[in-house]
């Protein structure tokens, strides 16, 4: 088999839904004549845990782990946050209510760790990056994004080592949410925008997620850009009869994902479906949710704490309707997500909200696995809300039939 070294800061117990796309990789390269290498962090800041994912790493990977300087500590101590507490990924966005020392923090985030708050992982991942292709013989380097550090990183290597280079983006670099509002600018936005095109520029080939992210970065620069979605594994799912009308959501529900709306339509359902319908959230909800929430206690609404991506897929299985609402972004018609196919595994009705003709409003009417609602759609929710509950009275669970038009993904 020819090597392949793959430069991810997301590694188990890394969770998330970051971490699916980079273990399913690691684990069907090998069908196609490449055997991974690992170059990750040691001790990564994530910002949340899953110890049983070290079960899906496949025996005999080679995992090289380096140090990393990071600032999240420094932001836990100004910000008065308790150490080792978990900070979502793009906490470091400013608002309207922070005190002096989060202001001082976002600043600082903004324009100093450019392109992320990786960047101190650089010199380390270098360093140990060139020793490994040498060391292992490396036939090819893949580097997969956000953080963007890992295109800095990988882009050196390639360059220092002749290797041909694929660099694969999860998401956009300039364009994605959390980017969009440090408010970059001047100097500062420039620099990032180089970085970027830098790498779009010099990797031998680009790979993403949809074909709207990838007229994106092709706007930007040049070169080979191919489409490789993420996807599921079948699971054996069963009707799992709930007590309850679950209504649920996994991952992080984030403010851009919030749509008042959907929760003032939900309110005018029927009295006898209020009462028997829980709406849960697994993971982290936005600073300000819990306010929200409460203006909505006739609702029901339950937040959880994260859970380990097998006990969390276990207890969607009891619910009746899976929520995904799309974050309100420029490439909002092309995000897909790997939750997203997470809930196609899982054969339960899924309610987006989006716009139509977006590539999650496409999926869903090609596999029949539920329906996408746009702003102020409120009738035809309720009606689609009512239709799913009934089927639970009847039968105490919601399963959809195994639809061949599922089977590409």
């Amino acid at each position: 088999m020819k090597k392949l070294l793959l430069v991810t800061y997301y590694w188990p117990p890394a969770g998330g839904p970051a971490i699916q796309r980079i273990l399913k990789f690691v684990k069907f390269l090998p069908e196609f004549g490449l055997q991974p290498v690992i170059l990750t962090v040691k001790n990564g800041d994530y910002p949340a845990i899953d110890e049983g994912l070290r079960q899906q790493i496949p025996e005999n990977i080679p995992v090289y782990q380096t140090p990393a300087l990071e600032p999240f500590d420094l932001y836990r101590k100004l910000t008065g946050k308790k150490q080792g507490e978990k900070i979502p990924t793009f906490v470091l966005n400013p608002e309207k209510t922070d005190r002096l020392p989060d202001r001082i923090a976002k600043w600082a985030r903004a324009k100093i760790f450019i392109p992320d708050a990786r960047i101190g992982w650089l010199p380390y991942a270098v360093k140990a990056g060139r020793k490994i292709i040498a060391r292992e013989n490396v036939d090819l380097i893949f580097s997969s994004s956000p953080p963007h550090t890992v295109q800095l990183i990988a882009k050196k290597l390639a360059k220092k080592s002749g290797k041909p280079w694929a660099a694969d983006f999860r998401d956009p670099w300039s364009e994605a949410f959390w980017s969009a509002e440090l408010q970059r600018a001047g100097v500062v936005k420039k620099i990032n925008t180089a970085l970027e095109k830098s790498v779009l520029r010099r990797a031998n080939a680009i790979t993403t997620v949809s074909d709207v992210v990838a007229d994106l970065l092709r706007k930007k620069a040049d070169n080979r850009y191919e489409i490789i979605h993420n996807g599921f594994e079948q699971m054996n799912t069963t009707r799992r009869k709930s007590e309850k009308f679950i209504l649920f959501f996994m991952g992080h529900h984030n403010k851009y994902q919030h749509r008042e709306w959907f929760w003032e339509a939900l309110r005018k359902l029927p009295p006898e479906i209020k009462t028997q319908m829980e709406i849960v959230f697994i993971g982290k909800v936005f600073d300000g949710a819990t306010a929200i929430f409460s203006r909505f206690a006739d609702l029901n609404i339950a937040v959880k704490p994260y859970l380990p991506y097998r006990e969390v897929m276990q207890f969607a299985e009891k619910a009746s309707i899976l929520f995904r609402p799309l974050a309100k972004m420029a490439y909002a018609k092309g995000g897909v997500g790997t939750k997203m196919f997470d809930y196609l595994a899982l054969r339960k009705p899924i309610l987006a909200l989006g716009e139509k003709g977006s590539v999650i409003d496409q999926m869903l009417r090609e596999t029949g696995s539920g329906r996408l609602f746009e702003d102020g759609e409120t009738a035809d929710l309720i009606v689609f809300v009512r239709k799913i509950y009934a089927e639970w009275r009847e039968t105490g669970s919601v399963l959809l039939p195994d639809n061949p038009a599922l089977r590409k993904y």
